[in-house]
């Protein structure tokens, strides 16, 4: 083709393009809807190619993302939703009594609206009055078919709300189920070895690959167990301190850390009722008559809030709150308190309680603490517990000790009733797998066995572990291995003279979810711990 024919062809399709644009008279406008101008007109329709041409264009460039984003949908549809789900009343009364139960049944659903097939949803249920300050626990059943029934027990009048909150879908406890059973590397652990003014640092854990020269810390006997990379020049036994770190990577995927995320945590499911209100009725039943006794069984929920005092559905808790009262149970008695954090928060609410109890400075305040009420003879000491130890802040490794360990160098004896202990383990345990746990709840156990052996009037009380923050790391901290390991605490000591402190119970009735709870429920849980030592 000739530069001329190109030219001719050109100018043919110039003039075309403009005829397309030209308005004639079957495109005038109405002479009643809005009137457009022709230039209008061509400026419309050329924006709208435009406009098509751009999403036919974003479509294809986009086809993997958007085939990814609909995968990802039609799986995740079928996720349990509390947005989506429903509480309801079983068998509705007219009149609800004190001393009545109450039953409300889950209906989980999907994020289409749709019933699930099947059951696992981690649930947590209260009743409660604001007004009244009253709160307590319900006991959840799951039919493993999407629905739950949650018991409640009505111990109060007035107007009761019910509050249940979806902790965890059943697709997300599978997930930190997968995980719990064997990844150690969720938490890593840096050790520090001293040695005069030189100073090295190591990879430690409680499981290390032997790839490397390590150094071993184990109790042959009991099979206590961490271990430490060698450092360069500096020896085994020089480890003095120990920090700990969550690498960013924990083996997620986009979606599972969506199912984990802390929008997606505890969400409150709503109800199809109104609060219902409950009256004092002629012939309601009362409080517990027996007194509270190491070795009662402990029911779950096992009693309630009310005016912020805690009542036990079992026994006579007795109200061990004021100074007076303390004082007169404590007075002659040492009380060992055994474990982690939310334990010796008990030293430090009874040094705020008791004027007459003073700290006294001695050794490494971050192994343990010392108060002593001089006039009283009385003498409380925290100690903490040995690696797991989880930490952003140096945790001092030297000199600690396993609770079997600290229970087996009590001096006891003299036939008096002088020593009470507390053991508050768990929530350093929660990132491992469970073997770690139940290996030293059964070392606690023999140890328990032990002391008893040598006095058997001391007073050992089991703290179990509170709830704590909905916004924490869920692959490390999840509430669902608190459980776990409430549940592993009840079977290893069901049968033993030992009180129980059912601090899940308490923290789930009071909405607390801290991992450090307030100045209520501790002062509560140590009340109750004494109701086990003949105070109450």
């Amino acid at each position: 083709m000739s530069s001329k024919d190109a030219l001719s062809l050109k100018m043919e399709f110039i003039k075309s393009m403009e005829r397309l644009g030209e308005s004639t008279t079957t495109d005038l406008p109405s002479t009643v809807g809005p009137h457009f101008g022709t230039w209008e007109c061509k400026y419309s329709r050329k924006k709208l190619i435009f406009i098509i041409l751009c999403a036919i264009m974003f479509f294809f460039l986009n086809f993997p993302k958007i085939y990814t984003w609909t995968s990802i949908w039609q799986q995740y549809k079928n996720y349990s939703s509390a947005e989506h789900s429903l509480v309801r009343l079983e068998q509705p009364r007219a009149q609800y009594c004190v001393g009545d139960t109450l039953d409300v049944l889950v209906e989980m659903r999907n994020y289409a609206g749709r019933p699930k097939a099947y059951g696992g949803d981690f649930i947590v249920a209260r009743i409660h009055s604001l007004k009244l300050q009253a709160g307590a626990s319900g006991d959840v059943t799951d039919f493993l078919n999407s629905s739950y029934r949650v018991h409640f027990h009505l111990f109060w009048p007035g107007e009761v709300q019910v509050s249940v909150r979806l902790i965890h879908s059943s697709e997300a406890v599978k997930i930190l189920q997968r995980d719990r059973m064997q990844d150690y590397s969720k938490v890593m652990h840096i050790g520090t070895f001293i040695n005069g003014s030189k100073t090295e640092t190591s990879q430690c854990g409680l499981r290390l690959s032997s790839d490397r020269a390590l150094c071993e810390y184990r109790k042959k006997e009991d099979g206590e167990y961490y271990a430490c990379y060698r450092p360069q020049t500096l020896p085994c036994d020089s480890l003095t301190t120990m920090k700990s770190s969550m690498p960013p990577d924990l083996h997620l995927t986009k979606e599972e850390a969506q199912l984990l995320a802390w929008k997606n945590t505890g969400t409150e499911i709503k109800n199809s009722f109104n609060p219902v209100t409950v009256i004092g009725c002629t012939g309601a039943t009362h409080g517990p008559t027996e007194k509270c006794v190491a070795g009662m069984n402990s029911p779950f929920p096992g009693g309630y809030f009310y005016s912020n005092r805690w009542s036990s559905s079992f026994c006579q808790t007795g109200h061990i709150l004021s100074e007076v009262a303390i004082i007169s149970c404590l007075k002659g008695k040492t009380l060992y308190l055994l474990g982690d954090s939310t334990v010796r928060q008990w030293i430090e609410h009874l040094e705020r309680k008791l004027k007459g109890l003073r700290f006294i400075k001695q050794g490494n305040p971050y192994l343990s603490l010392l108060a002593v009420d001089t006039q009283n003879n009385i003498t409380v000491r925290w100690i903490k517990h040995s690696h797991p130890w989880i930490s952003v802040h140096t945790a001092y490794i030297k000199g600690s000790e396993t609770i079997p360990e600290i229970l087996d160098s009590i001096a006891v004896g003299g036939g008096q009733e002088d020593v009470i202990v507390v053991i508050g383990i768990g929530q350093h345990f929660r990132p491992y797998p469970p073997e770690d746990f139940i290996r030293r709840l059964r070392n606690v156990r023999r140890a328990i066995l032990r002391l008893y052996a040598r006095s058997p009037q001391t007073h050992v009380v089991i703290k179990l572990e509170n709830n704590r923050e909905l916004d924490s790391n869920m692959m490390i901290y999840s509430d669902w291995y608190g459980y776990m390991q409430n549940l592993a605490q009840r079977k290893v000591f069901w049968d033993m003279k030992v009180g129980l402190v059912d601090a899940w119970d308490m923290t789930v009735a009071a909405n607390s979810f801290a991992i450090h709870p307030n100045e209520v429920i501790v002062s509560n849980e140590v009340a109750v711990a004494l109701s086990f030592c003949h105070c109450a």
